[in-house]
């Protein structure tokens, strides 16, 4: 399962986000803003962009880019970023970018404690948390046998044929070209589906399903490279119990198509 996205910021300036819906942008991250609370340090574009890209029907996540040297300057800049958000409503995880040279200083102890504070505070407000880096600071500016079991990876590595560590989104360019943006812009790939699962568990806005309207099931529209078995795994917790959706389905085969409404038992 692969979404082809973009993730932009005021510096792509006006972005017709008609036409970046026609180029094949399946979602799109863009930036909140940066450090701690100020009026000066939210992406002035960042609402525009958010309010055009829903408009046209292009899921968003947010990042938010850190200069925090502590845990507690991490919260501030999670309280920042969760007062930019209020009452969106975000499909893609709401990602913190460490890359900094700034925080070079700091130990790797350190910079991991960060990433840990922002998207515990991220978490505890119902939000779907998300770490961004490259290779090179992944590898070694944190300690990320303590961040990838908690947190999905946002990884930046770019002139590459696929991404050397698994992720959740795969930054693979940032001198990409897609019309309706000027100049270059950031390409990413997606192997998850983000909207499905955070809509399902009711975070980033969204209401969680509510099993007493519907006691038995729910609706799930079929991606491009789903399976029965992969879709089993993610909501069911196991690919073999894909003969339920089969069976509610009244499906006489495995074969099953883009834009198919399954059922899926909750």
């Amino acid at each position: 399962m692969e979404f082809k996205g973009i993730d932009v910021s005021k510096w792509q300036g006006e972005v017709n986000w008609n036409e970046v819906k026609k180029d094949g942008t399946e979602f799109a991250i863009l930036r909140e803003g940066w450090g701690k609370k100020s009026p000066t340090q939210i992406d002035k574009k960042f609402k525009e962009n958010y309010e055009n890209a829903k408009a046209v029907g292009i899921p968003v996540g947010c990042y938010h880019y850190s200069y925090a040297d502590s845990v507690e300057d991490a919260k501030h800049e999670a309280e920042f970023c969760l007062e930019n958000i209020r009452d969106m409503k975000l499909e893609y995880p709401v990602c913190f970018d460490i890359e900094d040279r700034e925080m070079l200083k700091l130990s790797n102890r350190q910079r991991t404690d960060i990433v840990k504070a922002f998207c515990v505070e991220i978490e505890k407000a119902g939000y779907y948390a998300m770490f961004y880096c490259n290779l090179n600071w992944l590898n070694n500016y944190l300690i990320k046998e303590e961040l990838l079991p908690k947190y999905d990876l946002w990884l930046a590595q770019w002139n590459v044929g696929k991404p050397s560590v698994p992720c959740g989104i795969w930054q693979k360019s940032d001198k990409g070209t897609i019309t309706g943006i000027s100049g270059n812009v950031d390409l990413d790939i997606a192997y998850k589906d983000y909207s499905e699962i955070i809509k399902f568990k009711g975070l980033n806005g969204f209401s969680k399903f509510n099993s007493s309207t519907n006691t038995n099931y729910f609706n799930y529209t079929v991606k491009k490279g789903d399976t029965l078995w992969a879709i089993a795994q993610r909501y069911l917790g196991s690919g073999t119990k894909y003969k339920e959706i089969k069976a509610l389905n009244a499906l006489n085969s495995d074969t099953i198509y883009p834009n198919q409404i399954l059922k899926i038992p909750k």
